[in-house]
């Protein structure tokens, strides 16, 4: 997907967010969304929305001497997901199984700080095993994840990966054979899921977890290294969870995925014809 005109100023309001929450002086500050404002001016608008924060944050991190500046916000959401996992958990009907998965792992995806608009948690929990999905692909997967072998899932943020787990823990009850691969970003970008934030919380013990050498809050298949390619070409089912993942790869022509992500941008929701908040889970592309 490419950047329309409102991610320009999305984009800005992105690295207003970053300095406002790391607090930094007024030098600093300055610099960094003078410096932010001149990349945005010059952006190629060919690209996707992750590559050009992918531009943006680093040259943050770079003035302010800090590489991962949501460290602390990541650390906030990780103990706030902790405790609301241990309320829903219980609450599940185990009906359907992999539908209810699915929606604890979509209920996560509202833990995002890049972009407009924001969701709360705790009442995303009490609606999203009720709520219905504006594009309603969880049926296919289902049958698809009946009869894997393998299944890659490609993270999204700190506080959702809580979520993730738990949602992978479900599919390895309803399928017990199947080997699945988490799959990080390769460095710390604005909230974005890194390999030490998944071993921390132990996503090793129920499934590979893999760094993919991609540098952009989104998985581009030309920025992931060579063992993450292999494996994406190899894997029998993948599953793409938030709107960055969705961003870059809703024109990929591949039945094998599923994007899974709440609706939380007034670009993405123009693409797909749905509107804010709406909950998706769509097989392959557009």
């Amino acid at each position: 997907m490419h950047l329309k005109y409102n991610c320009l100023a999305c984009l800005y309001n992105q690295a207003f967010r970053a300095v406002k929450v790391n607090g930094f002086d007024d030098e600093v500050a300055t610099k960094a969304l003078k410096e932010s404002a001149k990349i945005i001016s010059k952006l190629d608008m060919n690209q996707t929305p992750p590559e050009a924060a992918a531009i943006i944050y680093p040259k943050i991190s770079k003035i302010a001497k800090k590489e991962d500046l949501y460290r602390e916000k990541k650390i906030e959401s990780t103990k706030k997901a902790k405790k609301l996992i241990k309320k829903v958990l219980p609450k599940l009907k185990k009906v359907d199984i992999v539908d209810e998965a699915l929606r604890l792992g979509v209920a996560g995806n509202v833990i995002d700080f890049a972009t407009e608009y924001s969701f709360d948690l705790e009442k995303e929990l009490e609606s999203v095993f009720e709520a219905k999905f504006a594009i309603d692909d969880k049926k296919l997967f289902k049958d698809r994840l009946k009869s894997s072998k393998s299944l890659m899932v490609i993270g999204d943020n700190v506080g959702e990966h809580l979520f993730d787990k738990e949602m992978i823990k479900i599919f390895l009850d309803f399928n017990p054979n199947l080997k699945v691969y988490y799959v990080t970003r390769g460095k710390p970008i604005i909230n974005d899921v890194t390999k030490k934030d998944a071993l921390k919380i132990g996503l090793d013990k129920i499934a590979r977890v893999v760094d993919s050498g991609v540098d952009t809050p989104g998985f581009l298949l030309n920025r992931e290294n060579q063992k993450t390619k292999e494996l994406f070409e190899k894997v029998d089912l993948i599953l793409a969870k938030g709107m960055g993942n969705f961003e870059c790869m809703e024109s990929i022509k591949d039945d094998r995925i599923f994007l899974l992500f709440k609706v939380k941008c007034d670009v993405v929701a123009s693409k797909i014809g749905k509107n804010i908040g709406d909950l998706i889970c769509l097989q392959g592309h557009l």
